[in-house]
């Protein structure tokens, strides 16, 4: 059974994916290390609340932003 997705949520997925992957790579985590620290401190759910700014803003800064709202909310980087 195949199962139809909205467009929106694909694109949303992959978005999360990609700055996921750039979290990692920018703060020496593996991917899934990375993504249970962003959900520790909210990080995703900053990502798919404020999707539809934040993809179509530079992913470096988006990253840079991420990591800074983590950190105020406890996360240490």
């Amino acid at each position: 059974m195949i199962i139809a997705m909205p467009e929106i949520t694909i694109n949303k997925i992959g978005f999360v994916a990609m700055i996921v992957s750039l979290f990692a790579k920018k703060y020496h985590y593996i991917e899934p290390v990375a993504y249970q620290y962003l959900r520790r401190y909210g990080g995703d759910k900053l990502l798919v609340d404020n999707y539809g700014y934040l993809h179509t803003q530079d992913y470096e800064q988006v990253v840079d932003d991420l990591g800074e709202y983590c950190r105020r909310q406890g996360g240490t980087l």
